[in-house]
């Protein structure tokens, strides 16, 4: 982390909830999707978000992009308080931060040429001529590695490599200092997810772009991130550096989900850790620790006190049982 500068994305305490209905005759309830998230990202830094399906990530997501609201917490883009935003000032700190999502088809128009999906974000927010679009358009398809004649196509014509392209070239196209990856490679051949994470990491280095990589494939994340943080039903369990956290994982869930990732030594052995039961209804969460049903660590006071984040070993970790 280079202290010598400013965040370009500060989030504190973010938190997030959702007055739900579980089934068709019963009752509204409230679904805390994420409970006080909080972190700093500089630019030319990469934070992934990584957990199950259903832990909060994607509300992250949400809530870093302006399309929700957090119920509480305080949000801060390039040293400007969003949340409370209004008007323009709100419209030019959406453009600073873009979303990639997982599925590049379901976020293009397929009756839209590429090229024009391109210059659309710069002749909704930008007053440039057509001309001028058109070359930003082409200037951005060559920097992702997208050939000229494509810019007359449509997204059917595309493999699923090339679309992905595509996304990021469009979210780049307004300048960002954030782009928010939504699983950005998971639905990619693995040949073609090589190619997808080296173009984000020159793009990176290019731009001076932050990074927050939002995944539940760890050897992915082990590749590309400077710090991790895990999520788990909507609370941040473990945060820190990259190596602290693969090299020595302290919660209990951050451990049982490192114990299934590939080793890529020969030879090399993990000893697998398998969670029992499943996870908790967010309408009903357990009291406590919102991990305890499943941890194998688990002792009186999980089951009764919520534990919070603390410094141990070089990472901030929300355990009783951590050392």
């Amino acid at each position: 982390m280079n202290a010598s500068t400013s965040p370009v994305l500060e989030a504190c305490g973010l938190s997030r909830d959702y007055a739900l209905s579980p089934g068709l005759f019963s009752p509204r309830g409230t679904v805390k999707a994420l409970v006080r998230a909080s972190f700093d990202l500089y630019s030319g830094e990469t934070l992934a978000v990584v957990g199950e399906s259903g832990s909060g990530k994607s509300t992250l997501a949400r809530l870093l992009t302006l399309i929700d609201k957090p119920t509480e917490g305080t949000l801060r883009i390039d040293g400007q308080e969003a949340i409370g935003a209004g008007g323009a000032a709100r419209r030019r700190l959406r453009r600073a931060v873009q979303i990639v999502f997982q599925n590049p088809y379901g976020s293009l128009n397929p009756r839209q040429r590429i090229g024009k999906a391109l210059e659309e974000p710069l002749l909704v927010n930008t007053k440039i001529s057509a001309r001028e679009r058109e070359k930003a358009a082409r200037e951005m398809m060559e920097k992702v590695g997208l050939r000229p004649e494509y810019y007359r196509r449509y997204p059917h014509m595309f493999s699923g490599g090339q679309r992905q392209r595509v996304a990021i070239a469009r979210a780049l196209m307004l300048k960002p200092k954030v782009l928010v990856l939504d699983e950005p490679v998971s639905a990619l051949d693995v040949s073609i997810r090589a190619q997808v994470l080296n173009l984000l990491a020159a793009l990176q280095e290019e731009y001076r772009l932050a990074y927050v990589f939002i995944s539940h494939d760890l050897s992915v994340v082990r590749h590309i991130a400077d710090e991790v943080m895990v999520v788990y039903l909507g609370h941040v369990v473990e945060k820190g550096p990259r190596e602290a956290i693969f090299s020595n994982p302290q919660h209990p869930y951050t451990r049982a989900l490192l114990s299934a990732t590939p080793i890529a030594e020969p030879g090399a052995k993990r000893e697998r850790i398998i969670l029992s039961g499943e996870l908790p209804s967010p309408f009903n969460p357990p009291p406590g620790c919102p991990f305890h049903p499943r941890c194998p660590l688990a002792f009186d006071r999980c089951r009764v006190d919520e534990p919070l984040l603390e410094k141990k070993r070089g990472r901030d970790v929300a355990c009783w049982a951590a050392s």
